[in-house]
């Protein structure tokens, strides 16, 4: 499969949350950056949503991105655009090891 390196046009970014206690002993989530990275983001179709009996409610987006040094963990979170996403799915695209899709989820309030 082709890929054009300029369709990877959109910042998002790899994260996680760590906890840790305040100065009165209370834990409060705090947001870990792991990596900035380009990427070429696209949401799911209706169609592909209609194929898999998927959840029409959840928003499911692709990240396409260049094969990062940092392992990928499903515990991860994506930031795009002030919005958090659940990782899904991470797979190897076009089994090359030269970028990594990853499908991710919409994480509502």
């Amino acid at each position: 499969m082709q890929i054009n390196p300029g369709d990877l046009n959109k910042k998002i970014q790899i994260i996680r949350y760590i906890l840790v206690k305040d100065v009165d002993g209370f834990e409060t989530k705090l947001e870990e950056p792991l990596l900035d990275t380009w990427a070429q983001v696209s949401n799911k179709s209706g169609k592909s949503l209609m194929s898999e009996n998927s959840d029409f409610s959840s928003t499911q987006t692709r990240f396409l991105i260049r094969t990062p040094k940092l392992v990928i963990d499903k515990d991860y979170k994506i930031k795009f655009r002030s919005e958090i996403y659940d990782i899904v799915y991470i797979n190897d695209y076009s089994f090359d090891g030269l970028y990594t899709e990853i499908l991710g989820e919409l994480v509502t309030k």
